[in-house]
This record gives C-alpha cells, structure tokens and sequence, in this order.
C-alpha cells in the first residue's frame, strides 16, 4: 500500500474472510467489483529539465514538494520526475504480479523488510489453503507523485496509482472464489518509496503500501 527499480487473500469460508481483509489492507482499495484476494526494479532516467539550483544546506533544506523534485532533479543524475514516474509503473506491475505468483526472490531487492514481510504471511496463508491467486496490469489510468520527503539520510517519494487489473483467487479445485477472469477491476493504491540521499545506485525501495490506510 503508497520511487525501485528504476520504479498484498486468505481462509475458506470463515477464514478467508479474515485474510482477504487483511490482503485489501495491504494492496489497496478498489472501485467496482471488489476483489479482496487482489492484492524495484530501477528507476532509469532520462536527462534533466532547467531549474534553479537548490542548495542543500542546514539552513536551507528544501521541504515542499516541488522543491525537493526539484532538488533531486538537479543534483541526481539517475532522477527526472517522468523516468522516475515510469520506473514506478514498472515497479508496480512486477511487485503486483510477483506476489500473486508467489515468488518474491525476484523483487526482495525492491521491497523493504515490512513490506516483505506482509507479502510472505498473505503468500503463506494462501499456500496452506491451496489457493492460486492471478494479478494481470492492463492499464494505468493515473500514475503520479503526490508527496516528497527529504531529511539528511534519505528521500520519499509516495506515488498514487489507478489501475485496471485483472484479478481473481482460484481454491485448491481451481474455482473462482473471487475476482473475475474476464473483466478488470479499477484498483487505486499509494505506494512510498525510498532510498538513501546519497547512493549512487539508481535503485528505490518500496517501504509502504497505503501508509494513509
């Protein structure tokens, strides 16, 4: 839930219903037809736009928004806010598909420890009831930077995305128990992500899933 990269269910019957709460907690809130089962890479640039030259001092740290964009724009070779914008629509399909299918050895790197943590309880739970669970991104409908932080360590970047996904659950008889096959779903979710100020690695990580939530 809500940067990488270069950019969440659960008990039959009785118990599904408390691990598909849980999984829409963690992945995000739907429009629609809900689908509780539903739910870094690099971000690589391209080349910088003119702006100002913001120092980065104890006496001026920028603080909006806008400036530390702007800041990081400037003194990060690897960061414009449109190649950092298409990282994340990268990030977020292989997050999203990864966990459905259970792997998470090929985006450990990308999540943080909290976040990997969730995803493998909700994987568990969904292995001990045989479950089978299938995201597919058809679209984006709105993907965009809605808050930065910057301190002396790190920045945070949280990105708001509207998706159309495809999603459903199947039981251990390949039912659908949730979700639909053939008809997406708008799914919106507010993902943060992070990375050390100073690293040379273009990579971000994805600390939180709708940390509003």
């Amino acid at each position: 839930m809500g940067n990488p990269f270069d950019p969440m269910n659960i008990i039959l019957l009785v118990f599904a219903v408390v691990a598909f709460i849980r999984l829409r907690a963690t992945l995000g809130k739907r429009t629609g037809n809900e689908d509780p089962l539903d739910n870094k890479n690099i971000f690589q640039p391209k080349k910088n736009r003119d702006i100002k030259n913001l120092e980065k001092t104890e006496n001026s740290i920028p603080h909006s928004k806008e400036e530390i964009l702007d800041y990081l724009t400037l003194n990060d070779k690897n960061f414009t806010q449109e190649s950092f914008l298409e990282g994340s629509k990268n990030a977020y399909k292989m997050i999203v598909q990864n966990y459905a299918s259970g792997d998470l050895n090929s985006i450990k790197d990308f999540i943080g420890k909290e976040v990997y943590d969730g995803f493998s309880e909700a994987i568990s739970s969904r292995d001990v009831l045989k479950q089978k669970l299938f995201n597919e991104v058809v679209e984006f409908n709105l993907v965009d930077i809605i808050d930065a932080k910057l301190d002396k360590n790190t920045v945070q970047i949280k990105v708001n995305f509207e998706t159309k996904i495809i999603s459903y659950g199947e039981d251990s008889t390949g039912q659908i128990i949730e979700g639909n096959k053939d008809s997406p779903q708008v799914i919106k979710d507010i993902w943060v992500f992070q990375k050390p100020l100073k690293s040379k690695n273009p990579a971000w990580e994805l600390i939180s899933t709708n940390p509003d939530d």
